[in-house]
């Protein structure tokens, strides 16, 4: 059977640094669309992942971004979403 793989969008805040994950879609150029559109000029990295749980994308990211740093701390920040983004979009512009 073969596996199934979901585009996810990643990107941080230019002022915090606060790490952002967001689904992005069933196709690479679906979450390309997507990111531009949300993430309007800020980068951001289409990650594809086999799986479109939420919870389940933030742990696969927090370890990538465990083995890749060996930073405890920066693997365990808090992720923002959907949600997150548009609350800061309403308090300012991204």
């Amino acid at each position: 059977m073969e596996s199934r793989y979901y585009f996810w969008l990643m990107s941080s805040e230019p002022e915090t640094d606060k790490p952002f994950l967001v689904w992005g879609g069933l196709t690479e150029e679906e979450a390309r669309q997507k990111g531009l559109e949300i993430f309007g000029g800020v980068d951001f990295v289409i990650k594809r992942l086999k799986t479109r749980d939420l919870a389940k994308a933030s742990q696969i990211v927090k370890y990538g971004t465990l083995e890749r740093t060996h930073s405890l701390k920066s693997a365990s920040k808090r992720s923002g979403h959907d949600r997150s983004i548009k609350r800061l979009r309403h308090k300012r512009t991204w």
